[in-house]
């Protein structure tokens, strides 16, 4: 379950990848990672997560380390 904290607070934040994966077959999620969207790259920045994707638009929270990356089409 995600719990929003100030930083994330009014974003659409969706979990993804293998934590999806673990929880569905019913293992221990040690890894998160999450997909936002409808967010700019600046306004993540702005809240203070650190870029770190060089090809992709993918951001460190800055308490938890966690990837959180923007929705692509």
């Amino acid at each position: 379950m995600f719990q929003q904290d100030a930083l994330t607070q009014g974003l659409d934040v969706y979990r993804v990848g293998g934590a999806v994966r673990d929880a569905l077959l019913g293992w221990p999620v040690v890894d998160h990672d999450w997909v936002v969207v409808g967010a700019t790259p600046e306004a993540m920045r702005q809240r203070g997560f650190k870029p770190v994707g060089r090809d992709f638009p993918v951001f460190l929270h800055p308490h938890t380390a966690e990837e959180y990356a923007l929705a692509r089409t």
